[in-house]
């Protein structure tokens, strides 16, 4: 098909997507060249992005997920990007991308948006994403930092867990989907209006209708907190102390009903929250409904508190004899370890299933896997929520025993932590 019969089912693309029709071939240079011209209310309801030439002196260049070969370059683009990042906060107000303030007061600990970057085609190379990444006071990257991308109808939870040389995460978007993107686990700044319903940019095709990309830098702060010379150094208040009876279970930390921080209590129960700003906060154990009174900070001391999580109401005892517990269902290794359980699973028909909550109301758990299915901090928080724990790992020879030892009454079970061989998934 030449490329005059295509014309019309793209104009009728970028009409839907509420871009200008697509000027000739003849017009097309002086089309270009009056749009860069003309003020944002001469264009047409949808922001039209500049060309590709001005969009790359305006803007510096970012890094995107390419072949391995052009990761040093990449690096190198990104380090650019996040020093011009105070000078260029949101490139993108042309494309309809919108940073929407938190709502916190002074002295609080929030994520600040400090870039947002459409990117330019020979940076897009045609991918349609959403790239986010999380930074620390300091400008480092917070892996495991978790941020919540929303549209209509929708949301999705994406964490900061790629390369160095990668952007932290990305998310795909998809066509008319519109995105808002925010930090959680503190108050946060809002990204919103992101979308690849955007027109295509000259030159070549990194940038088409519905091939659009964009870049946005969250950065832990204190809002309006004064910046002195050097690295700025966040508030030294601590609260710490231990959680009895909640080992496994996870504490969360408030402040005026905004979770700021959360740690997973181990067996000793105790926990450290450090480097708070003045304010009242609260301890809360999530599931329990156990929580501390106000603890009032002043941003300099450091407080202890103590909290108790009661056993189970009634008689305490476990409702559940025997629980198998797999590791990640979407692990490979798991895949195998079911497979080599189905016919005890079959023939028994015991509870099995891949949660740790659940788990805990069995009088005797079976983990089904070595450490690294299922954590030794599980381990010891079944064992401290009094449940009668074994773990059944190794070769796939040694599992089926370990299998066939629990019919003769033997429960305590203590196999070679020998990894299973390649050739069995691992």
């Amino acid at each position: 098909m030449s490329d005059t019969q295509t014309h019309p089912m793209k104009r009728f693309l970028l009409w839907l997507s509420g871009a200008p029709a697509e000027s000739s071939p003849a017009t097309s240079a002086v089309s270009t060249a009056n749009q860069t011209a003309a003020p944002p209310s001469a264009r047409t309801s949808t922001p039209e992005p500049a060309p590709a030439e001005a969009a790359a002196a305006a803007a510096p260049t970012v890094a995107t997920p390419v072949e391995a070969a052009e990761a040093t370059e990449h690096d190198v683009q990104i380090d650019a990007l996040a020093a011009s990042a105070a000078e260029t906060p949101n490139d993108a107000t042309g494309y309809g991308v919108v940073v929407i303030a938190a709502d916190v007061s002074a002295g609080t600990p929030y994520w600040r948006v400090v870039l947002v970057h459409h990117l330019t085609p020979d940076e897009n190379h045609a991918n349609h994403h959403l790239f986010l990444d999380a930074l620390d006071e300091q400008g480092g990257r917070i892996a495991g930092a978790r941020g919540r991308v929303t549209w209509e109808g929708g949301e999705q939870v994406i964490t900061i867990d790629k390369p160095a040389n990668e952007p932290g995460t990305n998310f795909p978007m998809w066509k008319w989907q519109v995105c808002t993107v925010e930090m959680l686990d503190l108050p946060s700044d809002r990204v919103t209006g992101l979308h690849t319903g955007h027109p295509d940019e000259p030159p070549g095709m990194g940038n088409t209708l519905f091939h659009h990309s964009f870049l946005v830098h969250f950065q832990r702060a204190i809002k309006d907190a004064q910046p002195g010379p050097g690295p700025q150094q966040p508030p030294g208040s601590v609260i710490s102390g231990t959680v009895s009876g909640a080992a496994g279970r996870v504490l969360l930390l408030t402040l005026e009903g905004e979770i700021v921080a959360r740690q997973t209590l181990d067996a000793t129960g105790a926990y450290r929250f450090e480097g708070l700003a003045a304010g009242g906060y609260v301890l809360a154990v999530e599931g329990t409904g156990v929580h501390s009174d106000i603890v009032a900070v002043d941003g300099n001391t450091a407080t202890t508190v103590v909290l108790v999580v009661p056993a189970s109401p009634g008689t305490g005892e476990k409702f559940i004899d025997r629980y198998f517990l797999f590791g990640a269902p979407s692990s490979a290794r798991t895949a195998v370890y079911l497979d080599l359980a189905r016919s005890y699973l079959l023939s028994h028909q015991p509870t099995f299933g891949f949660r740790a909550d659940d788990a805990m109301h069995a009088q005797r758990v079976v983990l089904m896997g070595a450490v690294e299915d299922i954590p030794q901090t599980i381990e010891d928080a079944l064992r401290q929520a009094g449940c009668q724990v074994q773990r059944i790992s190794g070769t796939p020879q040694q599992i089926q025993d370990g299998l066939r030892q629990l019919d003769t009454g033997e429960h305590q079970i203590f196999l070679p932590m020998t990894p299973m061989d390649a050739g069995h998934g691992q």
